[in-house]
């Protein structure tokens, strides 16, 4: 189940990035998590282009606490909000830091299901302090879903974009 949830969040994240870089990169999971390759969950590849290393987190607790959290707030009035998107983000990016050996060639996106839009002024935030991962790259990936509440159609977040371009949001 694992290895579904990660590729259904690779092939999302992809779909966007070859949409807004007119690219054609297909995802495929890596089925062999040899020692050396033991970093990479999806590899998206294009002819005649590099192959991109995925490394996905999902489910990260702190998030999922942080976007429940905030559904019991809006169904409550007395509730404060003391929690931190920006320290959670940077604990999970930390944590994956020391993790992942090969981190200059892997691309960390972060997947998350409990949906909450942020715009660009946010987005820029959370890149310039993220600036100089070693990751090659770092995505906030939010998956589409519809309510009658909230009708959204999902969200790439460039933390740490590829092409140098943090703060942009797809």
């Amino acid at each position: 189940m694992k290895k579904e949830e990660e590729k259904m969040f690779a092939d999302f994240f992809i779909g966007r990035f070859n949409h807004h870089y007119n690219l054609d990169y297909i995802t495929r999971i890596n089925k062999d998590e040899s020692v050396k390759d033991s970093d990479i969950d999806i590899y998206a590849t294009a002819k005649n282009r590099e192959t991109l290393n995925l490394q996905i987190k999902t489910g990260e607790s702190a998030l999922e606490h942080f976007w429940g959290f905030i559904r019991k707030w809006k169904k409550s009035i007395g509730l404060i909000n003391n929690f931190n998107i920006e320290e959670q983000l940077a604990d999970i990016i930390n944590k994956a830091e020391q993790k992942y050996s090969n981190k200059e060639k892997l691309i960390l996106l972060i997947g998350e299901k409990m949906q909450r839009v942020f715009d660009e002024g946010y987005t820029k935030l959370i890149s310039t302090q993220h600036a100089n991962s070693a990751f090659k790259g770092i995505y906030l990936v939010k998956l589409p879903f519809g309510s009658a509440d909230y009708p959204y159609e999902g969200q790439i977040v460039a933390i740490k974009g590829i092409f140098r371009n943090g703060g942009k949001i797809f």
